[in-house]
């Protein structure tokens, strides 16, 4: 078996249609398991319950039925179309659309911005054109596998999260079935935030069974990566991914979120999850970083570059003690390219949690929060300026003592 294609369509399991005909022979192959899905809703509940599939064969003429639920309500509800749904669902795999009639091209353009090369557009055949279309879907699957080689290692990573996953909650549930309330209850009486509690302890034993994975290790190590060609702004782009996460819109207030206080003043939270859930603390903690000032020395360091590129070295070795730099800073959710520098002498800012007039922190954050390791590297090296001490110099006399070989 090569893995599972999605097939949605409104007359899959309608007898001797085009359709029900096309799953029957996709279906009868050795090399993949099809699943038949003839509604919308049932694709919708599919796709947030199935990760990973090779591809989805989707019908472009089939819409969310309202009328039960119009009736109840008593209002006209929007239908739920294949486009719009394709729009608001984040696939990683190839997407086949089948189509009675030719889509028009404002419609390809929107969905190829997002999909790319991964989504493909095909006019619907005829009954006895079925083996010509089941091959033709295999070849493109085919060709889309050995076009796109770099996703191979993605399927691996989410089949072993899926069987790790299953394996996890089956021994949690069989030391304890009520696991989620003890590590809840433990947690809020020792004043953490319960809910990050269950999903930090949940994702450190996932992480541990990912890394022992053998499936996954053998794929990381056979991966060959030697001759692709990484342009510089892609890098950019995946670094500011692995710097900063997207904050969902009801995302609670954490430790890492970044706020945008002015156009020129930003910060990073850095109080500790177990004083933000405690609602009788009142002020949050800031390591502020001034974006001029960021701009300028971002500026200087450009022209020391052109002149010795050896020069830059220390900013990404975080080598001066009294400032720490972040990369791909999101100044811009558009640029890539920008370098906050948090200067540790006057970083330091607290403010209340609810301003005089009512209002939440939380509106003046950016929209990103800075990840993990990153956050607690740049938390570790600010205790440990505020917290340095000087010691008086060893004599030169020691040291040569030390340091000479003498004979015995």
């Amino acid at each position: 078996m090569k893995g599972v294609i999605l097939f949605a369509d409104n007359k899959i399991l309608e007898a001797n249609t085009f359709e029900n005909k096309l799953f029957e022979r996709l279906n009868a192959s050795a090399e993949y398991v099809v699943f038949p899905i003839n509604s919308v809703d049932a694709l919708e509940e599919t796709l947030k319950n199935v990760s990973t599939f090779k591809a989805l064969i989707l019908d472009w003429n089939f819409e969310r039925d309202n009328t039960g639920i119009e009736d109840e309500l008593g209002i006209k509800l929007p239908a739920v179309t294949p486009e719009l749904l394709l729009l608001k669902t984040d696939i990683y795999s190839l997407i086949y659309v089948y189509s009675q009639n030719q889509i028009s091209e404002d419609i390809k353009s929107r969905l190829k911005v997002k999909f790319g090369s991964k989504i493909d557009f095909k006019i619907k055949g005829q009954e006895d054109k079925v083996d010509y279309h089941a091959n033709s879907i295999f070849d493109d699957i085919t060709t889309f596998e050995n076009s796109n080689k770099h996703m191979e290692i993605p399927f691996v990573w989410s089949q072993a999260i899926n069987k790790s996953v299953q394996e996890i909650f089956v021994e949690l549930e069989q030391a304890d079935p009520n696991w989620i309330k003890e590590i809840r209850d433990t947690a809020t009486n020792d004043g953490a935030e319960p809910t990050s509690e269950v999903i930090d302890i949940f994702h450190h034993i996932l992480n541990e069974s990912l890394i022992q994975n053998k499936l996954l290790r053998e794929a990381l190590n056979a991966y060959q990566c030697d001759a692709a060609a990484i342009a510089e702004e892609n890098t950019a782009k995946l670094y500011r991914r692995f710097f900063y996460s997207k904050l969902h819109e009801y995302a609670p207030l954490m430790t890492g979120d970044i706020f945008k206080f002015s156009d020129e003043d930003y910060g990073v939270l850095i109080t500790p999850e177990c004083d933000l859930s405690n609602k009788d603390k009142v002020v949050c903690e800031f390591l502020m970083i001034k974006k001029s000032i960021s701009c300028a020395y971002q500026n200087k360091k450009r022209r020391s570059y052109a002149k010795d590129p050896s020069s830059a070295d220390g900013i990404f070795h975080n080598s001066a003690i009294s400032q720490h730099y972040l990369f791909s800073f999101p100044f811009d959710a558009k640029q890539f390219d920008c370098l906050a520098v948090v200067d540790f002498r006057n970083a330091m800012m607290v403010c209340e949690r609810v301003d005089k007039d009512g209002n939440s922190i939380s509106i003046y954050r950016n929209g990103y929060k800075l990840n993990s390791p990153y956050l607690h590297q740049m938390r570790q090296r600010y205790v440990a300026y505020i917290g340095r001490y000087g010691v008086p110099a060893i004599p030169v006399s020691l040291r040569n003592y030390i340091l000479k070989k003498t004979e015995k």
